[in-house]
């Protein structure tokens, strides 16, 4: 789960000046008593009219009108009046402020206050009592936990809104939350820090650990008063025993104990229909308040309507007749619950034109008792004919407020495609749907009922072979925003599996009975096969092998899953989704129409993505290096693309042709950017210039000055000047008619990676390789000193790799190569919100023309799509490329581990003493979350009963390969890159972005030392062959060795001009071996800290070394797809191996030094003859979708089958 980060938005203030006061509801409550008692005494209990209170407390009829209503303020003077009249003496708590209009109209836009999903409570009726009451334990009582209970419909969601508006003048912070989607405790936490951490001035990272989060939320509740609403919370409660909570919301109790147990001035308000057990242990006797003023825990159980306030309900509806008897058994026969009477208005419209007569005979023969509000829905449904039930069900699936248009696209059926519209329609008029802005959506309740409903049918059709609703409905709507389709998993597909489980007994059961469903469907149109195929996904069948011949296969989730030997011949794949080719994102950006994503990769491709579909429309190829940089021209229909392989290109959208290649810089292009009327185009380079080109290719300016690489170029709004960014720490406008440099800017400490100019061209942002961002203003004055301005803002802790502003210039997003996304707020500078989804590098960022969407590219391989205001991740594309990154050989050289993207480790038998060495396959594990990064590192243990991963979520996990056991532990603030067993094996190092170093104890997962330092992410780690020392390699370009005993650092080595990816300690222990960025390898003597010897040959960064057992001999492996073999004491190259065709990211040699295993991206584990280069036997690990038939099938795009073929599919 993605997560809900905070609303605020740091919108402008909508509290206006508020004159007057209006009555409390305990002062309303104390003034109708008195009323009522003065009418009892004075009039036989006949009601005073309002012309009897004006001449009783000479108030206008205009002032008592002000006052009743209790919306406009009045002067306390005329209140004072009214209450003397009575013998009343007015106090302090009998008062309140009203709220203004813009308050109450706007209170989704109030920074101090987050509604959420809450429901408008603009019509309303009655409640007097029970608001007073609520506002007794409240605001009077300091009540820290209130519950307000009561069957389904009677109206707890909307007293609770109308009781908070009422109370938010007496709160500093009010906070909405619905449980209907059953969001883990977790999920909960993290959306309400996102929110309020950034009202106290803090940096919205939320805590890991979920003691961590209680914890800064009960500081919060402390600090300040807060009212915090939970709505719906009878979604985690078990039906038996009454007020348990599900399993796995059992921190819900312990979250209630807290607030209700703790001394704090805030105050949590519950609605559920049962009382949770900890409320019932908190409630205190009347004595304990009397004594303390203070209550820990109330609730209010709400009963229904008056009959009055009932009537009102009918109004809304239109004309009714009947008397005031009939009105009186009619209200009182539905026990005043409000959604049963709206519910019953519409039905008394349709069958009895309004009359209440013609009812009340169908209520004396019992024909409509009603008991609880699922019994009216029951006879509500029961009366829907066929085709308006299953309308109702896609409100179910869709699980949001959603249009007429996207449910008739939805519905496979022409016929009912025509009636969708009147479908809706007579489910409006029959109350059982609402309507807002042209959407439509369920009440909680109803919303409830349907899915049970939907449940309940599914299984029934699954278990009698008659596939109903299986063939209307998807159970997962595929293309759905992710957070959507988590919880369609959550509460659609779950509780199907767990029925179906409790039904079938067994999940192989149910494999069969799906698997026979599936042979019965041929070529039927509708949802069948893929709610099918979704469902043994979900069950974790294996699935390859499997025939789908001929199948309608629609809406089916196919990413990640293997799908070897698949057979999809003939098939239609419309609307179902499948893993991408995607390497690296490192580049991103968004069509001016906001319907198509541009990512660059690292392995030179393009790829354009359809937003709305997740579809991949095309795929241009042609650069031969990794894409640093996209970019939409202004009227969409060219794509320029920067690379590492020194050339600028220029593509048509629409045909993919490559329309100009531009080869004039010397090195690297890191950016690429258009100017604002398209005619013109900046680059930048490593090369240390900026170029300025029109689109036939002329190179029109060089602008020189910078003295190292020039990270970012970007035009300003009216085209008269570029700003561009470096290595030097400096930024730099240049005048774009004549090529002058205008201004530098400096300030940064490091490397300037990105800058733009605000919408307006008022402001510079630039992000630097500090983690800082500046913000400039006066940039151009002709008096730099006395008007160059900036602000910095502070939050992330590693490289800014990109920044954008939105549209309207309020807002500015960052990406870092610390995993996360960051939204600031312009005019403060704080941080809105962190978004940690991303699981490594963000790499790039762009905002759409609306301001509506985010969309990023990272290292893991994904592309992410955002709602801007909330931080909602929408969509994730995720991209497979199945390389290896790992390879562990265990000390008696019999078992080979390899880790890859495939999300599985494989261990391997190794045959070495055969005159043909070979690979034999031996186990295959997923991680237990089938959640191995990309990244993941695997070690052997040095007796070979262990192997340790790095998870992708900050944690190691260790696998016991006998036992086949896993433990797992939380590990680092940020993500694993290596974990090492120590020569002795019983310290397990780790090494990690978090820019440190920890050492574990194996048999604890106690952290023995953690070793600081390094200035950034740490990459490569190392024992010396006593497990005295370790060495580490990191970003910051340095190598430090550490005493492990200690902890200490000895020595920092300081010579490479790149990140260091791979280290490797020669048998005397006394010589180190590392690896770059900077293509080098070097020999250092750790005595005395000198470098003995610079290795070069390779021509891209060296991943991985490995030292002979002898020490005469370094293998070193490269993204340059190339071994190279060394003589260690003459620093000569012995040989070049060059069979693979991706990038080496993994060499060993054996025990005896005379066999090399290598890895690679290639997807192939190759074993060479050390003496003669030769390479002796080759394995090729499969693919995700090897040999996957997709001839003859349907709703692919050209990009896509292209891409299912990249990743082993077959049309043949």
């Amino acid at each position: 789960m993605d997560a809900n980060p905070s609303k605020s938005g740091r919108g402008r203030s909508t509290s206006g000046r508020v004159r007057g006061v209006i009555l409390s509801p305990q002062g309303w409550q104390r003034f109708q008593t008195a009323k009522q008692q003065t009418e009892a005494d004075e009039t036989w209990g006949k009601h005073l009219t309002q012309e009897d209170l004006s001449d009783r407390t000479s108030l206008s009829l205009n002032t008592l009108a002000r006052i009743f209503k209790r919306e406009l303020g009045v002067d306390r003077q005329s209140v004072e009046y009214l209450f003397r009249a009575f013998g009343l003496e007015l106090t302090k708590t009998d008062l309140t402020s009203p709220a203004s209009s813009e308050e109450t109209e706007n209170r989704w836009t109030n920074p101090q206050q987050d509604w959420d999903t809450a429901v408008d409570a603009s019509v309303f009726y009655g409640r007097e009592v029970e608001l007073t009451q609520l506002w007794q334990w409240v605001i009077a009582e300091r009540c820290r936990v209130v519950g307000l209970l009561g069957i389904g419909g009677i109206g707890k969601s909307t007293i609770a809104v109308k009781a908070a508006l009422q109370m938010q003048a007496e709160f500093e912070i009010v906070v909405w939350r619905s449980l209907a989607n059953a969001p883990p405790l977790e999920e909960l936490l993290s959306s309400l820090l996102k929110f309020l951490m950034p009202l106290y001035g803090e940096d919205p990272i939320i805590p890991t650990t979920l003691a961590q989060q209680v914890s800064k939320l009960m500081q919060y509740l402390r600090s300040r008063r807060c009212l915090l609403i939970l709505d719906n919370a009878e979604t985690i409660l078990q039906r038996e025993p009454v007020g348990h909570w599900r399993s796995g919301y059992e921190g819900y109790g312990q979250l209630l104990r807290d607030i209700g147990e703790a001394s704090h001035q805030s105050c949590l308000l519950l609605t559920s229909r049962e009382k949770p057990r900890e409320m019932v242990l908190m409630e205190e006797d009347e004595s304990v308040v009397r004594t303390t003023g203070r209550r820990a825990c109330a609730s209010l159980t709400l009963s229904g309507l008056t009959p009055d306030d009932g009537r009102a309900i009918f109004r809304q509806k239109g004309a009714f007749t009947g008397s005031e008897a009939e009105w009186q058994t009619l209200i009182h026969h539905y026990g005043g619950n409000p959604l049963a009477l709206k519910l019953l208005a519409a039905a008394i419209q349709d069958l009895f034109n309004g009359r209440i007569t013609e009812v009340l005979p169908y209520l004396s023969q019992g024909l409509a008792v009603f008991e609880d509000i699922r019994d009216l829905l029951n006879r509500q449904f029961d009366r829907l004919s066929e085709a308006e039930q299953k309308t109702l069900s896609w409100f179910a699936i869709y699980r949001e407020p959603v249009s007429i248009a996207d449910i008739r696209e939805s519905v496979v059926d022409l016929a009912t495609q025509q009636r969708v519209p009147n479908l809706v329609n007579s489910l409006l008029r029959r109350s059982l749907i609402e309507k807002k802005d042209g959407f439509f959506f369920l009440q909680p309740v109803v919303m409830e009922y349907i899915t049970e409903r939907f449940v309940q049918q599914i299984c029934v059709e699954f278990e009698t072979q008659q596939l109903n609703v299986w063939q209307t409905h998807p159970l997962l709507r595929v293309q759905a925003k992710d957070y959507i389709r988590e919880i369609q998993t959550r509460l659609i597909m779950q509780p199907v599996m767990e029925q179906l489980l409790s039904r079938f007994g067994s999940v192989a059961a149910i494999e069969a009975q799906a698997k026979h469903l599936l042979r019965q469907q041929g070529k039927k149109p509708g949802y069948a096969a893929g709610n099918l195929i979704n469902l043994l996904v979900q069950l974790q069948v294996d699935l390859r092998g499997s025939d789908f011949s001929d199948l309608v296969v629609q809406q089916a989730d196919l990413r990640q899953i293997d799908l070897a030997r698949v057979n999809f011949q003939n098939a239609n794949l419309a609307q179902s989704i499948f893993s991408e080719t995607l390497s690296n994102a490192m580049s991103i950006d968004l069509s001016p129409d906001g319907q198509t994503i541009a990512v660059g990769a690292s392995n030179g491709n393009l790829y354009l993505w359809n937003i709305s579909t997740a579809q991949l429309l095309a795929i241009f190829e042609g650069h031969t290096g990794w894409v640093w940089s996209v970019a939409f021209s202004p009227d969409g229909t060219m794509l320029a693309s920067g690379s590492t392989d020194s050339s600028v290109r220029l593509w048509n959208i629409q045909s993919g042709r490559c329309l100009q290649v531009l080869t004039e810089h010397t090195s690297c292009v890191w950016s690429v950017s258009f100017s604002a009327d398209g005619q013109q185009l900046a680059s930048s380079s490593a090369d240390q210039t900026v170029r300025v080109w029109n689109l036939q290719g002329q190179c029109l300016q060089v602008l020189k000055g910078h003295v190292q690489s020039v990270y970012a170029a970007h035009f300003a709004p009216d085209q008269q000047t570029l700003v561009s960014s470096s290595h030097d720490t400096t930024i730099r406008i240049w005048d774009v008619s004549n090529g002058n440099c205008l201004s530098v800017l400096q300030g940064h400490i490091c490397g300037v990676q990105c800058v733009r100019y605000s919408p307006d061209g008022q402001l510079l942002a630039s992000g630097s390789r500090d983690g800082s961002i500046r913000l400039w203003s006066g940039y151009l004055a002709s008096d730099q000193a006395s008007t160059l301005n900036f602000k910095v803002l502070q939050g992330h802790t590693d490289w800014v790799w990109d920044i954008a502003f939105s549209p309207d210039g309020r807002l500015l997003a960052s990406a870092s190569r610390d995993g996360t996304l960051r939204l600031w707020s312009v005019q403060d500078g704080q941080s809105i919100y962190v978004l940690d989804s991303h699981t490594h590098d963000v790499h790039g960022l762009a905002i759409s023309a609306d301001g509506q969407l985010l969309v990023s590219a990272g290292k893991d391989h994904t592309v992410r799509l955002w709602h801007l205001q909330s931080g909602r991740n929408l969509k994730t594309l995720r991209g497979y490329t199945g390389g290896l990154h790992s390879l562990s050989l265990s000390a008696d050289d019999q078992m080979l581990a390899s880790s890859g993207q495939n999300e599985a480790i494989q261990l391997w038998r190794l045959q070495l003493d055969s005159n043909l060495p070979q690979l034999h396959p031996y186990k295959t594990f997923s991680s237990p979350t089938r959640q191995i990064s990309s990244l993941s590192n695997v070690s052997f243990s040095p007796d070979g009963q262990m192997l340790a991963i790095n998870r992708h979520d900050d944690s190691i996990a260790v696998w016991h390969i006998q036992a086949e056991r896993f433990d797992q532990w939380l590990a680092h603030s940020a993500s694993i890159w290596t974990v090492l067993f120590s020569p002795g094996g019983k310290i397990l190092a780790s090494s990690s972005y978090d820019c440190t170093v920890r050492l574990w104890d194996v048999q604890t997962h106690h952290c023995l030392q953690v070793l600081r330092g390094h200035e950034s992410g740490i990459l490569a780690i190392a024992f010396d062959p006593s497990g005295q020392w370790l060495a580490s390699g990191s970003f910051d370009d340095t190598i430090r060795l550490w005493d492990v005993p200690t902890g200490a650092c000895l020595r920092v080595l300081q010579e490479h001009t790149g990140a260091i990816f791979a280290l490797a300690f020669d048998p005397s222990g006394q010589r180190l071996v590392s690896g770059s960025h900077d293509q080098t390898i070097r020999l250092w003597d750790l005595q005395t800290g000198a470098c003995l010897k610079i290795l070069q040959g390779h021509t891209g960064v060296v991943w991985t070394l490995a030292i002979s057992p002898d020490g005469r001999i370094l293998a070193s492996g490269s993204d340059d797809q190339t071994i190279r073999l060394w003589d260690l004491q003459t620093g000569h190259c012995l040989q070049t191996l060059c069979e693979h065709t991706s990038w080496v990211t993994s060499v060993l040699f054996s025990s005896n030094g005379q066999i090399l295993i290598s890895g690679s991206y290639d997807r192939t584990i190759k074993l060479w003859d050390v003496e003669t280069g030769r390479c002796i036997s080759t394995l090729t690990i499969d693919r995700l979708y090897e040999g996957m038939n997709i001839q003859g099938a349907t709703g692919l795009t050209i990009a896509q089958k292209s891409t299912l073929k990249t990743l082993g599919a077959i049309e043949h």
